[in-house]
């Protein structure tokens, strides 16, 4: 009795996510011809499909694949796929636990810069998230005044196109190097707080002091009161919430202008 169709699919499916099948299962179950058998047949699907994932991280991560090559990176990527098969019929989301696969498999005795992969693909998949988020471009909001600081009960908020990251490295060097085709950079490692920010459609990178990183986290997607999130960075940063207050006066038309912070 042949096999029922489900059946056959799902055995297929298997065997290209592995990426191996039994020979005997390979022959019983595909025809081959004159030109290529049905052990190639197999191979044709099971090597396409790994190589379009492939392509698909390659394209993802440039300033990773520019940091450690192309030959350690496909070990990465390749380590990656046969641990998490595609689940989604978009490649968009496929990338989105690469860091934690490199922060998991990472070796123990590697020293500070083995976390360095996964801090670079942990940037790179933010910048990615922010040219896809819905941003601040089509609501033609002027930049908030200075003294948005100063008005009470005034509520900001970070637009969805805003992502806060706290990292090991000073990545910036490498992502411009990434971005303008240069060589590779080794980043400096020290703990780095930015801002990734859509504004006129254009994704960038801001470094952040301690204060203004705690005051965004503070503010976050929801939105918060500016003096409230003023008290909360200080208390996170020790510096007197006067003093944030002051600085926010200063800051918060930039900031403003770069998207990184809307009224709520």
């Amino acid at each position: 009795m042949p096999e029922a169709l489900a059946a056959l699919q799902s055995w297929l499916l298997d065997g290209i996510i592995v990426g191996a099948a039994r020979r005997e299962a390979v022959v019983a179950r595909i025809a081959g011809d004159g030109k290529l058998d049905a052990e190639g047949r197999f191979a044709l699907y099971a090597g396409g499909y790994r190589t379009r994932l492939l392509e698909t991280l390659r394209d993802d991560y440039p300033a990773l694949r520019l940091l450690v090559g192309a030959t350690v990176f496909d070990l990465f990527a390749s380590s990656y796929i046969a641990a998490h098969p595609s689940r989604d019929f978009s490649l968009y989301d496929y990338g989105a636990g690469f860091a934690d696969h490199l922060e998991a498999t990472r070796p123990a005795n590697g020293g500070p810069l083995a976390a360095l992969p996964a801090a670079v693909v942990r940037l790179e998949r933010a910048r990615a998230e922010v040219s896809r988020a819905e941003g601040i471009e089509r609501e033609g909001r002027p930049p908030l005044p200075a003294d948005a600081a100063m008005r009470p009960g005034l509520r900001l908020k970070l637009p969805d196109s805003v992502r806060l990251l706290t990292l090991g490295f000073d990545l910036a060097p490498l992502i411009e190097a990434s971005e303008r085709g240069g060589k590779a950079v080794v980043p400096e490692a020290r703990e780095t707080r930015v801002a990734v920010a859509r504004s006129g459609w254009r994704v960038r990178l801001h470094a952040l002091e301690p204060w203004l990183h705690f005051w965004l986290e503070a503010i976050g997607p929801g939105g918060a009161d500016v003096h409230e999130a003023a008290a909360a960075a200080g208390r996170a940063s020790g510096r007197p919430s006067g003093a944030l207050i002051a600085d926010l006066f200063l800051w918060i038309p930039g900031g403003s202008a770069a998207g990184l912070v809307v009224a709520a």
